[in-house]
């Protein structure tokens, strides 16, 4: 059996989850209610950051979960930013033709980047 380990964080401007270990059918539970909550947390901020950069599998369930928090982001005017920099993440991502639906960087001051770079173009 996997496991994984599940943090969030609420800062001023976003709520970052963080992920570690495995995605799959037996620990999915634990990310789906922490970004459940983490969308919840999300009123008000710009920006949801799923890190999946300590992810060492990541199976259709996370694709899943992924497709599904994007929806609920941009239902809500919320960007999600993905954080993964691992094959284990990127290869089923680009794999299932996902990469251009998701706003992905390697680590979080790239997403603090990003999202400079895109206030500034909307201004």
């Amino acid at each position: 059996m996997h496991t994984l380990r599940v943090d969030s964080h609420v800062f001023s401007d976003s709520v970052v989850v963080e992920a570690q270990g495995a995605v799959d059918v037996s620990t999915a539970e634990d990310l789906e209610r922490r970004l459940r909550s983490a969308l919840v947390a999300s009123r008000g901020r710009r920006k949801l950051v799923l890190d999946l950069a300590r992810v060492t599998f990541f199976g259709t369930i996370g694709l899943q979960l992924l497709i599904w928090a994007d929806q609920e982001c941009r239902e809500r005017g919320v960007t999600l930013w993905v954080i993964a920099s691992e094959r284990a993440v990127l290869r089923p991502i680009e794999v299932a033709g996902l990469t251009g639906r998701f706003h992905i960087t390697s680590s979080m001051p790239s997403v603090n980047e990003y999202a400079v770079a895109e206030q500034s173009q909307t201004a």
